[in-house]
């Protein structure tokens, strides 16, 4: 009876070793492609210098105040009132470069839609009233006056956080916590351990069955 009960459990053992080394695999896979999306989730959320909205935000916020600043300046018996006419132009035409850019973007961030609209409207606003201040631009007749600083602090403002938005945490996680992407990788690792330790089991009970 034990002879030929022998052969029966040695071709189980090797059945639950087969199913075993598949079980392993398979962790294996998940926990490397898991980790994977870790790593290349904070790659994408904890560098914002690889978000082209936020690129375009940071530089639109440098040529707004440029451009403001130049308004002035090229108005003013200031010497330098050529060097801000020409440094003007060059930022209008940078505003114009990445309002366009960020609003090619924004079919991009689904997320953003509200901060990308207010984008949009202080951006117009602003453009009006520098218009109005550096006295070129079609809208330098304007009858209804737009102040400028308002204006301005209103776009720098908009910009401000939607940059800010891009750079903080994501808060849209609606999953519990013990299914969180690092719970769950602590959890297949869990159960990687479990089944080399169930294989080693096997392996040597198979050895000693032999024995």
């Amino acid at each position: 009876m034990k002879d030929s009960a022998a052969p029966s459990r040695s071709n189980g053992r090797r059945t639950i070793a087969v199913l075993l080394f598949l079980a392993i695999a398979a962790t294996a896979w998940l926990s490397l492609h898991l980790a994977l999306r870790q790593v290349g989730g904070v790659s994408r959320h904890g560098n914002p210098l690889l978000d082209p909205g936020y690129q375009h935000s940071e530089r639109l916020r440098v040529a707004t105040a440029r451009a403001a600043m130049d308004a002035v300046g090229m108005n003013s018996s200031d010497p330098d009132a050529p060097q801000y006419r020409a440094d003007y132009h060059r930022q209008r035409m940078q505003i114009e470069a990445d309002s366009q850019g960020l609003e090619r973007w924004a079919a991009n961030d689904p997320h953003h839609q509200g901060l990308l609209l207010e984008i949009r409207g202080s951006l117009a606003e602003l453009t009006l009233s520098l218009d109005q201040v550096s006295g070129t631009g079609k809208s330098a007749d304007s009858a209804a006056k737009t102040p400028l600083l308002p204006a301005l602090s209103r776009a720098e403002s908009a910009l401000g956080n939607y940059s800010a938005s891009l750079t903080e945490p994501s808060n849209f996680q609606t999953a519990p916590y013990i299914f969180s992407g690092p719970v769950v990788l602590w959890w297949l690792l869990l159960l990687l351990l479990l089944e080399a330790a169930a294989m080693v089991w096997v392996v040597y009970s198979t050895t000693a069955l032999r024995t």
